[in-house]
C-alpha cells in the first residue's frame, strides 16, 4: 500500500570499537537511567508554536470537503521499491486518490493538538475525516481498506479510530473497532506478524509493528484483544533482533527474522521495534528480561544498545534523506520511544528532531494573511510529511493517549 510508511531502508554503519564503546556506552547508560519529567514549556518554544499553528492551517486547505471523498486527504497508492515509491496500477493522477492511511495520520496531528471531532476551530475538519475512515470500515469483515489500501493504512486508520474513542468515549465508534480489531488480530499469520496483504504467509518488522501499535492503544480503551495475538507479535519483534555483544549492529532490529535472504536493519525497524517493546507494557530492560525468559525467548534486547543505535545512526539519515519519507517515517517512531523513555535523553532528542524540522519547513501566506507551514517528501507527498512533523512537534503536549505511558 502507501506507505511510504514503509519507509524501510538499508543504512549501513560501524560503531567504534574497543574502549571507545565501553565508555560511551556507560554513559549512555548512566544518562538514560534519568528519570527526570520534561517541561513542555521549554520543548514547545514560540517558533515551536507556529510551525505547529501553520501546518494545521496547511493540512486543513488540504483535504476533501465535498463529495465522496469528503473528510479525506490525497496521496498516491502504492508501496515502496528500495529507496522509490510505485504507485498501484491505476487512475490517480498526479495528487493521488483518497488515502486511508494519510488521513488517518492527517488527522492524528489535529488530535495532538487537542481538536476533536466537532469541537474547537478543526471540529469539522475532525469530524469529516472521522466520517471517511468510518464508512470504509467493512461492516462484515471489518477490514478498513478503499482504493487498493492495505494493511498499513488498516493499522493506521484503527490507530486513529482507537485514539478517537479513547479521547471522547463516543459509543457509535464501538461497533465498528471492535470488528477493526478482531480483523487485525485474525490477520496475523503463524510467525506473528503481518505483511501487506491480510493472512500473507510471511511478514516483516515494519507492518508488524503498525498493528500491534494499533492493537495495543484498541486495548488500552477497552476493546477486547487476545493476549496472545501481542505475545506472538511480540515474540517475532524480539526474534528479529540484534543482541550479540560482538556485534556493531547490536541494537538494531532486522526487517524480517534472520533466516530470511538479504535481510537488513536500519533506523527506522530499530525505532519501530522499541516502540512496539513498550507499546507492550515492557519500559525497563528488566521487565523485557522477565518477559522473554517467561516465554523461553533467548534473543533479549538491550533498551541502552537500542537507543544507542538510534542516536548513532540518526545523523546519516538526516544528511541523506531529509527529504525522503525514511526521515519522517522513522522519526515518527524514533520520538515515541525517547518520549517513552523519558529523562534528559527525551529532551536532547526533541530538541534535535524538532530543529531539523523547522530548518526544512516550508512556508507560505495564505488568502486569509495568515501563514501556512508544511515538509516536503520525496516521492510520498507533502501530507504525509507534513502529518508526520506535525506530529512529531506536537509530542510534548500529551494529548494523544497512545503518547501517554
Amino acid at each position: 500500500m502507501h506507505l511510504r510508511s514503509t519507509a524501510l531502508f538499508t543504512l549501513g554503519f560501524a560503531l567504534v570499537v574497543g574502549a571507545l564503546v565501553s565508555s560511551g556506552r556507560a554513559r549512555a547508560d548512566e544518562e538514560l537511567r534519568s528519570k527526570e519529567k520534561p517541561k513542555p514549556a521549554s520543548l514547545v518554544n514560540d517558533r515551536t508554536r507556529r510551525a505547529i499553528e501553520g501546518s494545521l492551517r496547511w493540512l486543513a486547505d488540504q483535504q476533501h470537503t465535498k463529495g465522496k471523498a469528503r473528510g479525506a486527504w490525497n496521496a498516491r497508492v502504492g508501496f515502496k521499491i528500495n529507496d522509490g515509491y510505485r504507485a498501484q496500477p491505476v487512475e490517480q493522477g498526479r495528487e493521488g486518490l483518497p488515502h486511508l492511511g494519510v488521513t488517518s495520520l492527517a488527522s492524528m496531528a489535529f488530535l495532538a493538538g487537542g481538536h476533536l471531532p466537532g469541537q474547537g476551530p478543526y471540529g469539522r475538519t475532525v469530524r469529516n475525516s472521522l466520517d471517511f475512515v468510518l464508512q470504509h470500515v467493512d461492516g462484515d469483515g471489518g477490514y478498513i481498506t478503499a482504493h487498493g489500501t492495505r494493511m498499513y493504512s488498516h493499522a493506521f486508520s484503527l490507530l486513529f479510530l482507537s485514539e478517537v474513542y479513547g479521547m471522547t468515549g463516543d459509543p457509535k465508534l464501538r461497533e465498528k473497532l471492535d470488528k477493526a480489531v478482531q480483523f487485525t488480530y485474525r490477520a496475523q499469520n503463524k510467525d506473528g506478524g503481518w505483511r501487506y496483504a491480510p493472512a500473507a504467509q510471511d511478514s516483516d518488522m515494519s507492518i508488524t509493528v503498525c498493528q500491534v501499535v494499533a492493537l495495543r492503544e484498541a486495548r488500552n480503551i477497552g476493546i477486547r484483544v487476545p493476549t496472545e495475538t501481542i505475545d506472538k507479535a511480540l515474540k517475532y519483534v524480539m526474534e528479529s533482533a540484534i543482541v550479540g555483544r560482538s556485534d556493531p549492529q547490536r541494537g538494531a532490529f532486522l526487517y524480517q527474522h534472520s533466516d530470511v535472504p538479504f535481510n537488513r536493519n536500519s533506523f527506522a525497524l530499530t525505532a519501530a521495534g522499541l516502540t512496539t517493546i513498550q507499546q507492550a507494557g515492557l519500559y525497563t530492560q528488566a521487565d523485557i528480561t522477565r518477559y522473554c525468559r517467561s516465554r523461553g525467548i533467548t534473543k533479549i534486547p538491550r533498551i541502552a544498545d537500542c537507543l544507542q543505535y538510534l542516536n548513532d545512526s540518526y545523523e546519516p539519515i538526516w544528511r541523506d534523506y531529509a527529504d525522503h519519507y525514511f526521515f519522517f517515517y522513522g522519526n515518527y517512531y524514533a520520538t515515541q520511544a525517547w518520549y517513552t523513555r523519558g529523562g534528559r535523553q527525551w529532551q536532547r532528542w526533541y530538541t534535535r528532531i524538532r530543529d531539523d524540522l523547522l530548518s526544512i519547513a516550508r512556508h507560505r501566506r495564505g488568502p486569509d494573511g495568515k501563514t501556512r507551514t508544511y515538509w516536503e517528501s520525496k516521492n510520498v507527498g507533502d501530507t504525509f510529511a507534513t502529518a508526520v512533523a506535525s506530529i512529531i512537534l506536537q509530542v510534548p503536549n500529551h494529548y494523544l493517549p497512545i503518547f501517554q505511558r
